[in-house]
This record gives C-alpha cells, sequence and structure tokens, in this order.
C-alpha cells in the first residue's frame, strides 16, 4: 500500500493539466504550451494526494504500538475520499466557452496553419488554480494531461489493494492424490 501511495505522490508532481496553442512569428510556426501537476492545478487533486498518502501511512501502522485495531478500517474511507476528490474536480471542469474571458482566444484558422492571434502569450497559456477549463479547437487545446489518468489509475488501485485486505484468505488447495 505504500508503495502505490510514493508512487501516486511522484505522480502528483507530472503534468495533470495542460495547455498548448500554436504560434506563428518570424521564425515560422511553433507550437507552446504550459502545464501544471495536480499541486499548482487544483486544490482538489493536491488535497486527495495528501489523504491517499495519510491512508497509507495510518495503513502501515498496523502491527506498532501505535496503531489500533481500527488503523486499517480508518484509513478506506480516505482513499475513497481522495478517489472523490478527485473524480469530482476532473468532472466539474468547466467548458472554455464559459471560462474567464482571459480564456477566449480568436483563432484565426487557414487550412494549412491555424493561427492564435488576440492575446499575449502569457494570457494564453494562463493556466489558474482552481479555475481550469477544456476547450479545443484547431491551434489550442486545453485539457487534462497524462498525469491526471495515472493518478486515477493508482488510486484505484490502492482502493483495491486495501478492500484486498479485508477478503477471506482461502488457502491453495494441495493435491491430496499422491502417486505410490
Amino acid at each position: 500500500m505504500l508503495g502505490v501511495a510514493v508512487l501516486l505522490l511522484a505522480v502528483s508532481f507530472w503534468e495533470w493539466f495542460g495547455i498548448s496553442w500554436v504560434v506563428s512569428d518570424q521564425y515560422g510556426d511553433r507550437t507552446e504550451q504550459s502545464t501544471a501537476n495536480a499541486w499548482q492545478a487544483s486544490t482538489a487533486w493536491s488535497v486527495a494526494v495528501l489523504l491517499v498518502v495519510a491512508a497509507a501511512l495510518l495503513w502501515s501502522l498496523r502491527g506498532t504500538a501505535v496503531a489500533s485495531r481500527w488503523s486499517r478500517p480508518a484509513a478506506l474511507p480516505l482513499v475513497v475520499l481522495g478517489i472523490a476528490l478527485t473524480a469530482w474536480q476532473w468532472w466539474t471542469i468547466h467548458p472554455g466557452e464559459e471560462g474567464p474571458s482571459y480564456n477566449k482566444i480568436e483563432i484565426m484558422s487557414d487550412i494549412d496553419s491555424p493561427t492564435v492571434v488576440s492575446q499575449p502569450e502569457e494570457q494564453i497559456g494562463a493556466i489558474i488554480r482552481d479555475d481550469l477549463f477544456i476547450f479545443h479547437q484547431p491551434g489550442y487545446s486545453a485539457d487534462v494531461r497524462p498525469g491526471l489518468y495515472i493518478a486515477l489509475f493508482l488510486l484505484v488501485l490502492e482502493l483495491a489493494l486495501m478492500l484486498s485486505a479485508f477478503l477471506p484468505h482461502i488457502p491453495l488447495r494441495r493435491d491430496s492424490a499422491q502417486t505410490g
């Protein structure tokens, strides 16, 4: 359990949200991007990571003088809450057309070369904590990134591992037929 939590903590520093856009200038066309990890993008994602790490630590206390028989059952709700917070934040990211005005952009779309115009580059790629938006248009994309998907997998894996400890252990049967 603790290993999965350590992996989750590491993944929390990967990109969970990002914006990419095409820039055309005297040097030609290029794609720029800005990204944010869980700590930079969302309070809910940050709290979810902390909850699951705390749950794994609580889970690992079993068998120590500090732990009680309630340490493991108490860890489960923390992981469930971590999954719920992560999913809730992702679900509530609003579409870009409803986003704040600084994220409104105009795209001049040429068939061969979509070009972002009308805003300074720092505003186009602005990721505001807890004010995320999803928007896709030729030359501009804002959406969750692979770190979120990996984190959700690790969150569910942590829960599954913890739940499996509560299943009755069924010993493997040895074949009683011996050749003589």
